[in-house]
């Protein structure tokens, strides 16, 4: 498994990274997607990061809002 660094930007369309989705979690009770995406707009855009179903890029990313919230 990967390990990723708090500055890694999981979406990329609105430059939120994985320490703002954290901290949206923990500090702010994000318990879904959507909920992240009030708190970070992560997923609000193109929604590639929500889940790889979602990701229609090519390559696909690394990190995505379903997994942070397991």
């Amino acid at each position: 498994m990967t390990t990723f660094k708090h500055s890694y930007i999981v979406c990329k369309c609105n430059n939120v990274t994985l320490g703002e989705i954290i901290y949206a979690i923990e500090e702010k009770n994000a318990r879904s997607i959507k909920d992240i995406g009030i708190v970070t707009d992560a997923g609000t855009t193109c929604g590639c990061c929500k889940s790889d179903k979602d990701d229609f890029r090519n390559p696909k990313m690394k990190l995505y809002l379903e997994y942070i919230l397991e």
